[in-house]
């Protein structure tokens, strides 16, 4: 449940879990960079909560 205060901004109830979503994706994009040298491209969509991968331009 949000604070009274609202001191913290991943109080509300989705907003830990997209923080968290999105670092871990941001994580396996720039972990796979480090390793393999690939370049990846994701969008990541609020309204349906899902992550699409498109080519790199």
């Amino acid at each position: 449940m949000p604070s009274d205060v609202n001191e913290d901004l991943c109080d509300y109830p989705l907003a830990r879990t997209l923080v968290m979503l999105t670092v871990a994706l941001t994580s396996e994009v720039v972990t796979r960079f480090i390793l393999k040298g690939e370049i990846q491209n994701y969008t990541l969509t609020l309204r349906d909560l899902s992550i699409h991968s498109f080519p790199p331009s």
